[in-house]
């Protein structure tokens, strides 16, 4: 997905019942999720707080190795959560590309770069945010594709790849949403030998259905994302944030849709 915590988001609670039932789960998170900030403070309390989500969600400690995953000459940060054998297992990977902003206009601190004018043709290749390591569509591609199938997925959950809103408008989703989603189609259909199921999720735009979810699914779903708020909300050390969540969160909380 795009960012961290779309999974939380709006891929819940399908990742979480996946787990449940014993599938492993192999979550990358293609931006920074940097929102123009400077700097890799705000990315890193953004992916520790999905470290610590995940950790709830599998009731063991916060406890992650690093597990960096390396292809075509670039080396990824990732992480995997130690947990009891025989335990389906959880890893996250961060590729850190810039976030594009909601209308993929970009950021001054990265440059502009977004993941739409990488899909439009309007840059030529994007630069991660720690400067490791620079991507063309085909390379970005590629790599998405050696992650689908290093982790023998046989399910792909993703985002709406067929929105083409590209972030515009006051009801559109972010553009990274949807350009995310189709560079993950892209490469999940392009692994060679039997393909996954690709499953893609609307965003934004669930705010305006009926809730779907009943309330017990509901506050399994906002405790993780309090416990992953508790990295960027707190103003100290805390273990879950308490604080009210704005309208269109708490919207979230209640829905999730397939697209």
């Amino acid at each position: 997905m795009a960012h961290e915590d779309d999974d939380l988001l709006f891929m819940s609670p399908d990742l979480v019942n996946d787990w449940g039932r014993g599938a492993c789960l192999d979550i990358v998170y293609l931006t920074a999720g940097d929102a123009g900030s400077s700097g890799t403070g705000y990315t890193e309390q953004r992916e520790r707080g999905v470290g610590r989500a995940y950790a709830l969600m599998a009731g063991v400690p916060n406890d992650w190795r690093r597990q960096d995953r390396k292809h075509a000459g670039r080396t990824v940060r990732a992480f995997a959560l130690r947990v009891p054998a025989g335990q389906p297992g959880v890893r996250v990977t961060f590729l850190r590309l810039p976030d594009g902003l909601h209308d993929g206009s970009g950021t001054r601190p990265q440059a502009g770069q977004s993941l739409l004018k990488l899909e439009q043709a309007r840059i030529r290749r994007i630069t991660t945010m720690d400067r490791s390591a620079s991507y063309n569509p085909k390379e970005l591609t590629t790599m998405l594709s050696w992650f689908v199938a290093d982790s023998h997925a046989k399910t792909v959950r993703t985002l709406d790849y067929r929105n083409v809103d590209h972030g515009r408008g006051p009801k559109s989703d972010h553009s990274d949403h949807e350009v995310a989603a189709r560079f993950v189609k892209s490469a999940a259909d392009s692994i060679p030998g039997p393909k996954p199921v690709v499953v893609g999720y609307l965003g934004y735009s669930v705010s305006a259905l009926p809730p779907d979810l009943n309330l017990e699914t509901a506050q399994r779903k906002e405790s993780m994302f309090r416990r992953y708020l508790s990295t960027t909300l707190c103003t100290r050390a805390c273990a879950d944030y308490t604080g009210p969540l704005w309208s269109s969160y708490q919207d979230w909380m209640l829905r999730q849709y397939r697209a």
